[in-house]
């Protein structure tokens, strides 16, 4: 009899948010219907996974990647790591290849040919970063290197080599206007896809922490240097001087000729800051353009499709305008490694008060797959019947990953023992009963005035760890070694 998961709303990590009961509400909302959530799959050789569409019958790469993003706050109660396992062991060793979605019935290719998103290696370090559990890394190289060869070695245009998913839907942004939503000859409709390059920047530059940690030198630099040829590349052939902004390109011409930009601003471009692309000038742009409320930040941001664009949907229409959570949590992840913290927690409080809105709405109530970009209410299908509900899934990602690493404005790293404490939030905030690299802790801010001596922060830990102090007033980081039991530190 395959264990159950049960929702135990004492066992989770606690956030205090004071005068934000509506956030934390749905914090909680978000994790009881994580549990709903759980297909258990009676079937040798599987794991039980966590879905956003039980009863589908089919495990879903990009999702299960996200997935994990919220499970690593769940205090070793739900993980999403049993869905990367599932698909660690249906690729295919030959080659590398993973499939976007697999049948668990036949085990097969749900989508024959078809890749996603390449996620693996960011959501295995991030798990190692947060939660301490260093047990996985060695065991799942093999398949991260794999997959990552495969998409250099048959997703890859000769003429500028760089990346090309099969089709629209391969990318995960099913019917936004980037290439054909279905290529029936898998060649991606002679695009190359900005969204994928940068993934795969993303993923060397994850590669290369994971062989770090392993001791494997040689393939740390390897990848490192990956990073940045692909970097490189994507700001000489994806970027445009006029339009200060990244595209998707028709590439099937000759080497050297110049790429015809398809001329539409999407939700691929978020991904470059978070993969090092963007740096300079370049990340400046595109913040600007993140942050206009005529392209992409809208009553709910980030609108996955710029307003200015003809096919814009102000109800969302899927991806012509539909606000995801998972390019969101690119561009807040991006904005806030590229020292645009505030500008991140910004976006994250204004998209989570929308979910809240929606959430209170009884035409609606619950978590979406995805928002109206000019509305409270979840986003409508092309064909303008609504989005999926109970979405959790990533529809989590905000309610529960946002909450904490962004509003509250917490950032664990297990593998220095540190906590950074990013102070934003006047009123009383924190996290209670967290499970930090087997170390039960609690960071709260009690008091938070502007001027040295005015803001306390209690903590309570099992073991010694660093907590780092970044607050608006004071110009350099304080550092504070915590030690075992219930601590006062006045800053």
């Amino acid at each position: 009899m395959t264990e159950r998961y049960i929702y135990d709303k004492a066992k989770l990590p606690h956030p205090v948010l004071d005068g934000h009961e509506d956030f934390v509400d749905l914090y909680y909302k978000a994790w009881e219907t994580a549990f709903t959530n759980i297909e258990y799959i009676d079937k040798e050789g599987w794991k039980d996974i966590l879905t956003c569409m039980p009863g589908v019958g089919i495990t879903w790469q990009w999702d299960s990647c996200i997935m994990t993003f919220i499970t690593n706050y769940s205090n070793g109660t739900l993980s999403a790591f049993n869905n990367l396992d599932n698909l660690y062991r249906l690729r295919r060793e030959s080659d590398g290849f993973m499939s976007m979605a697999y049948t668990i019935e036949t085990e097969q290719e749900a989508y024959p040919g078809r890749i996603n998103p390449p996620l693996m290696a960011w959501a295995e370090w991030e798990h190692y970063r947060i939660t301490g559990d260093d047990s996985r890394l060695e065991r799942v190289l093999p398949a991260l290197e794999g997959i990552y060869s495969f998409i250099e070695n048959n997703r890859r245009r000769e003429t500028c080599e760089l990346y090309w998913f099969e089709d629209s839907g391969s990318s995960g942004m099913d019917n936004s206007p980037r290439s054909g939503y279905f290529s029936p000859d898998l060649d991606g409709s002679d695009v190359c896809h900005v969204d994928l390059a940068c993934q795969q920047a993303l993923s060397a530059k994850n590669l290369a922490k994971i062989c770090d940690k392993l001791g494997l030198c040689e393939k740390s630099k390897f990848y490192a240097a990956e990073n940045e040829r692909i970097c490189a590349l994507i700001n000489k052939f994806h970027w445009s001087d006029r339009a200060r902004w990244y595209f998707d390109f028709f590439a099937r011409g000759e080497v050297g000729e110049k790429v015809k930009f398809i001329n539409s601003k999407t939700g691929a471009a978020f991904w470059t800051m978070i993969s090092g692309a963007a740096e300079g000038f370049r990340l400046e742009a595109v913040r600007e353009h993140l942050f206009n409320e005529n392209e992409f930040y809208t009553k709910v941001p980030f609108a996955s499709l710029a307003k200015d664009d003809p096919n814009y949907d102000p109800m969302g229409g899927y991806w012509l305008g539909g606000v995801w959570p998972p390019t969101n949590y690119a561009a807040v992840k991006g904005l806030s490694e590229t020292g645009h913290r505030e500008l991140a927690r910004e976006a994250a409080y204004k998209f989570l008060t929308a979910m809240c809105e929606v959430d209170r709405d009884a035409s609606f109530g619950g978590i979406w797959e995805c928002y109206a970009p000019e509305a409270y209410r979840p986003a409508t299908t092309e064909d303008g019947g609504l989005v999926r509900a109970e979405f959790v899934g990533w529809g989590g990602l905000a309610p529960i990953t946002l909450l904490i690493e962004n509003i509250i404005g917490l950032d664990f790293d297990a593998s220095q023992n540190t906590v950074t404490f990013n102070l934003h939030a006047r009123e009383k905030c924190g996290l209670r009963n967290m499970d930090f690299g087997g170390n039960n802790i609690s960071v709260v801010c009690t008091e938070y005035q502007p001027f040295r001596g005015k803001t306390v922060i209690e903590t309570e830990a099992e073991k010694p760890f660093t907590l780092v102090v970044n607050t608006k007033y004071l110009w350099e980081k304080v550092t504070l070694e915590v030690p075992a039991g219930k601590s006062t530190f006045r800053i």
